[in-house]
Parts: structure tokens; C-alpha cells; sequence
């Protein structure tokens, strides 16, 4: 499944077993909890927490349920639910990418980072194509390809940022 960017501390919450059947302000006060920050708006917290659960049902990760009676939302993992790939995200992103024993400069780094956003973008590109033309195959499974779509889209954007930050790094240190 493709990539995509989630909070580390809720990932961490996610990852626990016999966390399921939960509300976003569940998640929240555990998020708040764990962060242990004083300066945390418990709204803002909800609404960040929210748009981070938000992203796992896109991707059909979490199954989302409203009550009828009082109109209370709770999130389900759903069989897609991918504990391997949240640990993943959790772990820290390498920097060292080049064999430890080479020193490597500010320079490298950012050029070595920025050809394998470039390659991830391209990758995702072509999913992206590959979902418009299976769902012009497929019309019944336009939801599901919908979904997975908008979900590469999201993911794409963030490392056309992330590309688009290299670039002006790299260009401000030939500069200097």
C-alpha cells in the first residue's frame, strides 16, 4: 500500500492492541496524555486528531459508525488495519542512507533525499494513473478506487513539498 504521513504519537495510540472501537476524543485525551504539554488546546488537539483518523479511513484502515440515537461517531479498525506498515511510519527516517563508514555532507544528504522523493512521486504518479484507468474499467469499484486515489493525491502533494523545500535548500547552499 502506499505511503503516507501520520502523527508519531498517534501512530503510538493506534498501535496498541486493545485500542478499537474508539472515539476521536478517546484518542485525543490519550493524544494530550502522552504529550504531556501544558500548552495543548484540547480543541485544536481534537480537531488535529480527528483529521489524522480522518486519513485512515480514506484508506479504508478505520471503519467510521455514527450512532442513530445520540449521534455519536466511533472509529473500528477494519481488516486492512496494517500494524507492520504504522510501526514503520513510527521509527525514525534514516538519514544515513549512504554507507555509515562515508561521512556524508549537508549537500549530499539533500541531494540523496531529493532523488528518492522524486522517485516516490513518480511511483505515485503511476498509481495515480492506474486508479483513473481501473475505474474506467470498473465503474462498480469507483468508491474503493475512489478512496485509494484521493489517498496517493495526499500523498503526492506532501512530497511535492517536501521536494520543493530540497530544491530551495540545494540551490541556497550552491549559492553560499
Amino acid at each position: 500500500m502506499e505511503k503516507f504521513e501520520l502523527d508519531k504519537t498517534v501512530i503510538q495510540i493506534l498501535s496498541m492492541p486493545n485500542v478499537n472501537h474508539f472515539t476521536a476524543t478517546e484518542i485525543r485525551t490519550a493524544y494530550i496524555a502522552i504529550k504531556q504539554d501544558s500548552e495543548l488546546n484540547p480543541t485544536v488537539s481534537r480537531r488535529f486528531v480527528y483529521e489524522e483518523l480522518l486519513k485512515l479511513t480514506r484508506r479504508g484502515w478505520l471503519i467510521r459508525s455514527t450512532t442513530k440515537k445520540k449521534g455519536l461517531t466511533r472509529y473500528t479498525k477494519s481488516d486492512l488495519f496494517d500494524h507492520a506498515i504504522l510501526k514503520e511510519m513510527e521509527a525514525p527516517m534514516p538519514y544515513e542512507e549512504i554507507d555509515a563508514a562515508s561521512p556524508v555532507n549537508y549537500s549530499q544528504m539533500l541531494i540523496q533525499r531529493l532523488n528518492k522523493y522524486n522517485s516516490a512521486l513518480l511511483e505515485g504518479l503511476g498509481a495515480v494513473k492506474e486508479y483513473v484507468a481501473l475505474k474506467d474499467i470498473y465503474p462498480d469499484k469507483h468508491d474503493d478506487l475512489k478512496g485509494r486515489y484521493m489517498a496517493v493525491q495526499e500523498n503526492n502533494h506532501i512530497l511535492k513539498g517536501k521536494i520543493s523545500v530540497l530544491n530551495e535548500l540545494i540551490k541556497s547552499t550552491k549559492e553560499n
